[in-house]
């Protein structure tokens, strides 16, 4: 903190004073800091960083999700490189004791210990930081956790893959309460783009958050209260014993899928609106984006847009890209914003000083304070330019985008894939169901540490911005608990049918290891049942091992699901443990389901992207008596099914599989995007 005089009342300093605070608090951070306490620190940072337009706002951003999954990763990685009597150096790397130990002359017991203990460090052979390679290292904690070298990772990353990172805001509750306590109290979100196919630069926009209308919960409590709900819909379905109680639970089933409906249009129209647009995959065609920067830039010069800053113009071209898929009034709200409150600030609150209103201040922190009276006051000072007037102007281009024959192609158009970086705060939120995202191939990831680990992990085996496995190798557990017994049916029959060649346990558990090679030594590893499956393993020391190389799906409820601990302990899931070891992709679902839905999703979706030696297309194979274990292959030949070997596109086609909103919205891929490639089987579907 500043030094000041306590008698009187003048305190000098360069910079606020809890800015400094933050400052040496991250500068002196420690090789595992508590990570509730540094992710608030971070964030705080990234926002005042934001205010000061310092190119440092995105790398607090990337430091402040998922730190405690990083010390995981850590101390797992540690665990790996120790065996035997080497376990010393697990403490070597936090303490220097043979420095500590002082020369004076020490009783017996001392002498014998520090003869050990020195001995013991002494004949490690420790690899210094410098050694460890750069993608294990950035994930430690410490000043090699820069802006430089956020931006040389950035570099090194595929060029096909869309970056995006979805922040809360920071709130002095996380600090003090358990996460229960405050996770619906969000007032807004920073999006940060860190690669697009418009910036070679990372840039942030905040959206507010938490719209209410009236009648209606605020958007965060009501989505918890549709979770809460369906878990007692579902977990209570096994007591009804009479037709009135079945139909009481079918109509809830549908009030349930009514309400998340609600809630998917709510993040929709009021409020991303135009900013789904961020979260859009770069354009295949490389000449189709140079057309839309043109068309944009020409539309600027001939309006008389001069003082629009590049952060303005790139979220222009990635709104007018994204326009075919918007409606009119979120693309007119956009531009709105893009405009007013995204421009120069400082230029902004010099010409807000000279405006009187009465609902604002002069000392507001992001222009979003404002009211829209001041903010077309200051932009037509600006600019010499109506606010109405510059959102008719960019109105048109869309328009053009939108209804011209000329460009036609840009809502068919192809696109790579996209990786969203979630903060555990809005993790629970179903981005990918989004109307403008729902047919895109979109991946979550717990933070840049972990995409870059694994990126460099099996950086071989990754073409064109695709993690490259084959389906030769597939192992599976089917109702191991023995209580689901019609989805265990369903599920081994279309095992036997369509990957006869895989290997698995059916109602049964794997035997002590084997799950473990599984997860080592298969390309899918498919398991179906109550939650993730994984969990014995997870836990143990085994799973820490890294040689993970399998694509997972773990089709139990909530078995890719965040869920907080007690206290201020962060929120984890499965798939933290089975990144840590370095599998590639884990697909799952985000909150309860039931069986026969996930299993019609979930055979689609493999049926989609496995090529198969079957003789008869999954989707056109008789199921009316799949539930007792019979499928009729009997029925007339129709055409095959085009198949889908991006995993992340085939999830989109295979939540057509089910009516029930909550169960396709429930379907996500945490991790790298994935192509599995044919084997070229005779009968494939290729």
């Amino acid at each position: 903190m500043e030094d000041f005089d306590i008698f009187t009342d003048e305190i000098n300093f360069m910079k606020p004073v809890y800015t400094n605070i933050l400052h040496d608090f991250v500068k002196d951070v420690p090789a595992t800091p508590s990570s509730a306490n540094y992710q608030s620190a971070q964030r705080l940072l990234a926002e005042e960083c934001l205010l000061e337009n310092k190119e440092e706002c995105e790398f607090h951003f990337s430091e402040s999700v998922s730190a405690a999954v990083r010390s995981l990763a850590v101390y797992r990685e540690d665990q790996h490189e120790i065996t035997g009597a080497d376990k010393i150096k697990l403490i070597a790397p936090f303490t220097n004791i043979c420095d500590r130990v002082e020369t004076k002359s020490l009783d017996k017991e001392d002498d014998l210990l520090n003869t050990i203990l020195s001995e013991g460090v002494k004949t490690l052979k420790l690899r210094s930081n410098e050694e460890i390679p750069f993608h294990k290292k950035y994930m430690r904690f410490g000043p090699h956790n820069n802006v430089k070298n956020l931006l040389k990772i950035l570099n090194e990353l595929p060029k096909e893959w869309t970056i995006v990172q979805l922040t809360a805001r920071y709130n002095p509750k996380e600090n003090v309460k358990p996460f229960s306590e405050y996770r619906t109290d969000i007032d807004g979100i920073f999006l940060s783009i860190l690669t697009n196919n418009y910036t070679d630069k990372p840039l942030t926009v905040l959206v507010p958050a938490n719209v209410t209308k009236e009648g209606e919960l605020p958007l965060f409590k009501e989505l918890y209260s549709i979770l809460e709900d369906n878990y007692n819909i579902i977990d209570k379905a096994q007591y009804l014993n009479n037709k009135r109680l079945i139909r009481n639970y079918w109509s809830r089933r549908e009030d349930i899928d009514l309400r998340i409906k609600s809630v998917i249009n709510v993040m929709d129209k009021d409020w991303l609106g135009g900013w789904c647009s961020m979260l859009t995959g770069k354009l295949s065609d490389s000449k189709l984006r140079d057309r839309i920067i043109h068309f944009v830039d020409s539309a600027i010069s001939d309006w008389g847009f001069i003082k629009l800053t590049a952060k303005q113009k790139i979220l222009l071209y990635n709104l007018m890209d994204c326009s075919p898929v918007l409606q009119s009034q979120q693309i007119k709200s956009c531009i709105r914003q893009i405009l007013t409150e995204n421009g120069n600030n400082e230029e902004l609150r010099n010409v807000r000083n000279s405006i009187k209103c009465q609902s604002c201040s002069n000392e507001f922190r992001f222009p979003n304070e404002l009211c829209i009276k001041c903010l077309s006051q200051c932009f037509e000072e600006i600019h010499k330019f109506t606010l109405v007037d510059g959102i008719k102007a960019f109105s048109q281009v869309a328009l053009k985008f939108k209804d011209d024959d000329q460009w036609a192609d840009l809502k068919k158009a192809k696109r790579g894939p996209v990786i969203i970086i979630v903060d555990e705060m809005l993790d629970t939120f179903p981005w990918e169901s989004l109307p403008a995202l729902n047919q895109q191939p979109i991946s979550r990831i717990e933070n840049i540490h972990f995409l870059y680990s694994l990126f460099k992990t099996h950086e071989e085996s990754i073409k064109n911005g695709y993690f490259v496995t084959k389906s030769e190798i597939g192992r599976y557990v089917i109702n191991p608990g023995q209580d689901l017994q019609r989805m265990q049916l369903r599920m081994e029959s279309f095992i036997k049918y369509w990957c006869g060649k895989w290997e698995g346990r059916v109602a049964e558990p794997p035997a002590p290891g084997e799950l473990l090679n599984y997860l080592t030594e298969a390309d899918i590893f498919l398991y179906c049942g109550h939650g993730d499956g994984c969990g014995s393993v997870c836990v143990g020391s085994g799973i820490g091992a890294g040689a993970g190389r399998c694509v997972c799906l773990l089709s139990g409820c909530g078995s890719v699901r965040l869920s907080g601990g007690e206290g201020r302990a962060p929120p984890a899931g499965p798939h933290h443990h089975l990144h840590v070891a370095k599998c590639p992709c884990v697909v799952g679902m985000l909150w309860e389901v039931t069986d026969l839905e996930v299993d019609k999703v979930v055979s689609t979706l493999v049926a989609l992207s496995v090529a198969s030696e079957a003789p008869l297309d999954w989707r056109h194979v008789g199921k009316t008596k799949w539930s007792q274990g019979e499928i009729d292959v009997s029925v007339e030949q129709k055409p095959r099914t085009p198949p889908e070997r991006n995993l992340l596109r085939a999830i989109c086609r295979a939540k057509q599989a089910t009516n029930f909103l909550m169960i396709s919205t429930s379907i996500v891929a945490r991790g790298l995007p994935i192509k599995i490639i044919d084997s070229n089987p005779p009968n494939s579907s290729v």
